[in-house]
Parts: structure tokens; sequence; C-alpha cells
């Protein structure tokens, strides 16, 4: 009896640990998931390079990049209204 409730506490406690996963992913920020889908080389920036891929970042690249050293970091996305996602939050906040 002891080991069916063990097994059966892992399986909940299993399921639970996939949905707060789950909850934690469909929250992400906005700069967070465009470093995900754009971050190619996995540096932690985005280069002009791999900015090609989104028309609308690309076309803000120069305004979001504050420190002006041609590439993105995940906090210049996050604080910048122009980045593609932001503008939203901003309005509704």
């Amino acid at each position: 009896m002891m080991k069916r409730l063990e097994k059966v506490f892992l399986i909940l406690l299993t399921i639970a640990a996939i949905q707060a996963i789950s909850v934690v992913e469909a929250h992400a920020s906005p700069a967070k998931t465009l470093m995900q889908q754009l971050d190619t080389n996995k540096d932690g920036l985005i280069s002009l390079k791999e900015a090609v891929r989104h028309t609308e970042l690309l076309r803000n690249f120069g305004l979001i990049d504050d420190n002006e050293d041609g590439k993105l970091t995940e906090a210049e996305l996050a604080k910048s209204k122009l980045t593609p996602g932001n503008a939203k939050s901003a309005v509704s906040e």
C-alpha cells in the first residue's frame, strides 16, 4: 500500500512540475521570447545578422540598441517600447 501511495505521489508531483514549467513558458516576456527565437549562436545577444529574420525588430534595431554596440541584449529589448510585443504590454499597464 505504501509503495502504491509513493508512486501516485511521484506521478502527481511530476504532473504539477510539468504544468508549472508550461505556465512559466507561456508568460515569458516578449524580450525573452525574441531572444530564444533569434539568438541562433546562443551568446545571449541578438546581432544585426540574427535580427534579419524579424522585419519589425530589424527596422528598429538602431533605436533599441542603447549602447550602439551592434548587438541587442535582453535588457535592451525589455526596456524598449519599440521591441515587438512590448508596446502591447506597455499600453495595458
